[in-house]
């Protein structure tokens, strides 16, 4: 190899992990949108197995997931700080789970929204714990998007060191 395409060849690779650093300001997003993804889905599964028609609903929220990860990997090529529509899906997600803890505190509406479960207070505890912990993490994401929005997230400072470093 010769001085040139070794420089060539750096060049690419620095390129390439700066690349990868913007990417990975997403990486809890991701993971997140994951978990959001597969439980809705297990309920989507549950609730058409049931013959409930009230299987929209995580279907519903199952296509703005979607929108998300589609965004999500737009941004490894693509790098940028406004995830207008991953915004989109977590603040969707977090009025869904906040509807969703009223009707999950009574009988009638438990047993239709979760007719795969028997309607007994530990079911619905388990319910009301899943849509908090789906309201905490909808919040945190949220306001990590808009760290990442206004360049305020660890990893900005760690690409700013690394510019730093390689030019």
């Amino acid at each position: 190899m010769n001085d040139v395409e070794r420089a060539l060849f750096e060049k690419n690779q620095k390129n390439q992990m700066l690349k990868s650093m913007y990417y990975n300001r997403y990486l809890l997003v991701r993971y997140v949108t994951a978990i959001f993804f597969f439980t809705n889905v297990y309920w989507l599964i549950s609730l058409v197995m049931s013959h409930s028609l009230l299987y929209l609903l995580p279907l519903a929220l199952i296509i703005v997931v979607i929108l998300s990860v589609a965004e999500q990997v737009k941004i490894y090529s693509s790098p940028t700080n406004h995830a207008k529509y991953t915004k989109f899906c977590f603040m969707t997600l977090l009025i869904a789970n906040v509807i969703l803890l009223l009707p999950s505190c009574f009988s009638s509406s438990f047993a239709h929204l979760y007719p795969f479960l028997i309607n007994q207070n530990k079911s619905k505890g388990l319910i009301l714990t899943v849509l908090i912990a789906g309201i905490f993490l909808s919040a945190f994401i949220l306001y990590r998007l808009y760290q990442i929005t206004h360049d305020e997230d660890k990893h900005f400072q760690r690409i700013m060191e690394y510019e730093k470093a390689i030019r």
